[in-house]
């Protein structure tokens, strides 16, 4: 390993240590710099900037995530139903692992996900997850339209965006929060399916959402 790649993953590896700790938005370079032990200068040898580093800190964590996505809803073994609901505890496995830099890989910056129009990369791989995520509601709802996906898509989103925030701080092994929120999040996407095919038959998905 040369000099050059061993200074690069020193800075990395510092950046991930003081924004698991501290929060992305609460440490500085400088910080990061005193962390990786080398001059504050020197990371903009290898980092364009500190949302630089976060980006190249969230690339394959969030790519290992869409490809597990990606191929459970290509999969298919599953029903309709059980990719939305392997997906969503995908989702979950993810946020409790990185629960630390969840809060940055995922909502730092965002972009709105009506809005497919971004300049940072890292909101690009954000959108595709979203994506994902939208497509296997999309094979649950084929006849919906875009409105009532992104509606639902978001909905959804956000039940599992608090389960993930609710342990945010807790120091309990994923295993052992997944043996208990795995079965709620099954439920509950059950239950909104359920609930929504109901109340669409009844009086039409619109009212429901």
């Amino acid at each position: 390993m040369t000099k050059e790649i061993q200074a690069r993953e020193r800075i990395l590896n510092a950046a991930k240590k003081l924004f698991s700790k501290k929060g992305y938005e609460k440490v500085t370079v400088r910080e990061i710099a005193k962390e990786a032990n080398c001059s504050h200068t020197s990371i903009y040898v290898y980092f364009k900037d500190k949302r630089n580093l976060l980006e190249e800190l969230a690339k394959r964590p969030l790519d290992t995530l869409l490809k597990e996505m990606n191929s459970i809803l290509t999969n298919d073994a599953f029903s309709p139903k059980q990719k939305l609901i392997r997906i969503s505890q995908t989702f979950v496995h993810f946020g409790l692992c990185h629960r630390n830099l969840y809060q940055a890989f995922i909502n730092y910056d965002a972009s709105r996900v009506d809005i497919m129009a971004t300049k940072w990369e890292l909101n690009e791989k954000r959108l595709q997850l979203f994506e994902s995520l939208k497509a296997a509601v999309a094979k649950n709802f084929p006849e919906w339209d875009k409105s009532q996906l992104l509606e639902f898509s978001r909905m959804l989103y956000y039940m599992l965006h608090g389960i993930i925030m609710t342990y945010k701080d807790v120091e309990e092994r994923v295993i052992e929060i997944e043996r208990r929120v795995f079965p709620i999040v099954k439920k509950s996407v059950n239950y909104l399916v359920k609930g929504v095919k109901t109340s669409e038959s009844s009086q039409g998905v619109s009212s429901y959402l």
